[in-house]
């Protein structure tokens, strides 16, 4: 009888790959609960947390709850992934951008319109900040748009709306979306991705998507992340400008000026009719050719120059923005 188990045991639970399946799962949740309910920021610089994550990441076999400031993301553990970086670095990259909107917060409540929002990173922090505050996060990519909605429902926030879509200068578009393995590189304009999905997607504007909304009593911001597609979603927001002068955080890249009608010509258009000005992330005023300039010496492997803040001449926003220190 003893033998026969022993038997049964090799046969069912001792195959190299279910002994590795096992091993993976035992690890995945060691390393969960090492962080759970502790700010992941905590470990940042900690060599012991990160010979610990560099140990046992390659044997991480699913998503891992993670805490950071005052909210919770599932933080993916596939390195393709935008939020695995989270567990990488400990901390979320824009950090000047999230102080800015801190400040902005403690001003007045805030719309914010995350368009390109990814696994919600922009909206989840802005609508912690206060319950009053809104956050509408548009992401194109079905994949990626999953990740956001599981964000949203771990926090149980009420004050963020999301759509997957395209978010262009045209209504009910079927537009073509090169969905890149790497879902940072997802993209309208570019699709020269190692590996790649095509799919289709409709499409909205900023104007019909704040049509009802009134955001009189609110700070509006935009954060434009879109791989290409910024000046198309500026030029479906005219009536939004007509009425409003939003803050925009966009992010400068190559691919804008990949996109024939829709380039950094449009920017210095758009900049000079709305009376717009460029800050850089240190609170300091900069010109588009100082931009341009950044970009042109990029190396070959980079596409980016990051985020940028545009805002309106004399507005209470550019007020907040000079006055703004960071923490």
């Amino acid at each position: 009888m003893v033998e026969r188990l022993v038997a049964n045991e090799k046969v069912e639970g001792s195959t190299p790959f279910a002994r590795s399946k096992i091993m993976n799962y035992f690890l995945t949740n060691i390393f969960q609960k090492f962080i759970a309910n502790k700010d992941i920021r905590k470990y940042k610089n900690n060599l012991f947390y990160y010979v610990f994550f560099r140990s046992l990441r390659k044997f991480l076999n699913k998503d891992i709850k993670v805490k950071i400031y005052n909210f919770f993301l599932m933080c993916s553990y596939q390195k393709n992934r935008m939020s695995h970086s989270i567990m990488r670095k400990c901390d979320f990259e824009d950090l000047k951008e999230l102080n800015l909107i801190k400040n902005i917060s403690k001003d007045k409540s805030i719309l914010l319109l995350d368009c390109g929002s990814n696994f919600g990173f922009y909206s989840l922090y802005t609508a912690s900040l206060d319950k009053d505050n809104k956050s509408i996060a548009i992401e194109a990519s079905p994949k990626t748009f999953r990740e956001l909605k599981k964000n949203i429902a771990l926090n149980n926030f009420i004050n963020i709306e999301s759509f997957n879509l395209a978010i262009t200068n045209k209504d009910n578009e079927n537009i073509t979306f090169f969905e890149s393995s790497n879902d940072w590189e997802s993209s309208l304009v570019e699709s020269n991705f190692i590996k790649k999905n095509n799919i289709n997607i409709n499409s909205i504007t900023l104007d019909t998507i704040i049509k009802d909304l009134n955001i009189k009593d609110h700070h509006l911001i935009i954060k434009l992340d879109v791989e290409g597609y910024e000046m198309q979603v500026l030029d479906g927001a005219k009536n939004l400008f007509n009425s409003y002068f939003p803050l925009i955080i966009l992010e400068f890249s190559t691919f804008i000026e990949k996109n024939k009608d829709f380039n950094y010509s449009y920017l210095k258009d758009f900049l000079f009719k709305s009376d717009y000005l460029i800050y850089d992330t240190d609170y300091n005023q900069i010109s588009l050719d100082y931009v341009l300039n950044e970009i042109k010496n990029l190396p070959a492997n980079m596409y980016g120059v990051g985020n940028k803040f545009l805002v309106k001449k004399d507005s209470n926003i550019e007020k907040l923005l000079k006055n703004c220190s960071f923490e």
